[in-house]
C-alpha cells in the first residue's frame, strides 16, 4: 500500500490560518490539528477553533485531527470537525480503535493510530509494549495507517527527540499499512530519515517551528524540499 516514489509530509500542530496557508503554498500534503488533547501541549485547539481553521482549507489539503480521550468525546469531536482523518494518539485500546474505524470508516473518515515509543524503555505506549506487537495488532482493528512517535515521559508527541530509525524500519516493515514517521524530524535529518526509514510519509511539528506554536516560512521549504530530494 505504500508509495515509495514520493514520502509525503504532514505539518502537525497548526494553529492558525497563516501558518496553514504557508504549509499548502510550500507543497505539504497533510496539516495536522491537535483537537483537545488531554495533556497540556503548546499546539491544543479546541474543537470550535479546529472546526473553523479547517473550515477553511479542507478543499485544498488533506486534513488530520490529532486527539485523544474516551471514544464518545473523539466521536464528538469528529462528528464536528468532519476531518478527512483523525489521528489518535493517546493510549487507546484495540477495543477503542475498532470502536471508532467501525463508525468513521463508512463515513470515508480515515483513522491513523499513533505508535508512541518509550525513548527511555524501547516499549510501545500501548497495551502491548512490544513495538512488533502492538503494530501488528493496530493494524487487525482496520486503521487506515500508523503513525510512529517519539515519547518522553513529559511530553506525549512532539518531543523533538528523534525514535530509532532501524526499529522504526522494522516496523513499517512489518505491517501492510501506511506508515507515517515522526519524532525530532528537521530539515537537517529528515533527508536521512527518509532514506533510512522509507516511510509512507514523514509528521514534523517543532522540527519547522521558529517561536512554539508558529511555522518558519523557511524551515517549511527546507524541510519540504529535502522530502521531495529523495
Amino acid at each position: 500500500m505504500q508509495d515509495l516514489k514520493m514520502t509525503k509530509v504532514k505539518i502537525c500542530g497548526t494553529t492558525n490560518l497563516k501558518d496553514a496557508e504557508l504549509c499548502i503554498e510550500a507543497g505539504a500534503d497533510f496539516l495536522g490539528f491537535v483537537t483537545e488533547f488531554p495533556v497540556d501541549v503548546p499546539w491544543n485547539l479546541t474543537r470550535e477553533e479546529a472546526k473553523n481553521l479547517i473550515d477553511k482549507i479542507r478543499d485544498r489539503i488533506a486534513t488530520v485531527v490529532v486527539t485523544s480521550g474516551t471514544v464518545e468525546k473523539i466521536s464528538d469531536i469528529v462528528e464536528l470537525i468532519h476531518s478527512e482523518f483523525v489521528q489518535l494518539h493517546g493510549r487507546e485500546t484495540l477495543n477503542d480503535i475498532r470502536r471508532l474505524v467501525d463508525r468513521f470508516t463508512p463515513a470515508g473518515i480515515k483513522i491513523i493510530k499513533a505508535l508512541p515509543i518509550e525513548l527511555d524503555t524501547g516499549k510501545a505506549f500501548f497495551e502491548i509494549e512490544e513495538p512488533k506487537e502492538a503494530a501488528l495488532a493496530i493494524q487487525s482493528t482496520g486503521v487506515w495507517a500508523i503513525t510512529l512517535d517519539s515519547k518522553t515521559s513529559s511530553m506525549p508527541a512532539g518531543t523533538g527527540k528523534v525514535l530509532d530509525w532501524t526499529l522504526a524500519r522494522e516496523l513499517r516493515e512489518t505491517v501492510a499499512l501506511p506508515v507515517f514517521l515522526a519524532g525530532g524530524l528537521t530539515c537537517d535529518n529528515v533527508a536521512s530519515a527518509v532514506r533510512d526509514v522509507r516511510p509512507f510519509a514523514v509528521d514534523v511539528i517543532t522540527g519547522v517551528e521558529g517561536v512554539s506554536r508558529y511555522k518558519d516560512p523557511e524551515k517549511i521549504k527546507l524541510f519540504i524540499g529535502q522530502v521531495q530530494s529523495q
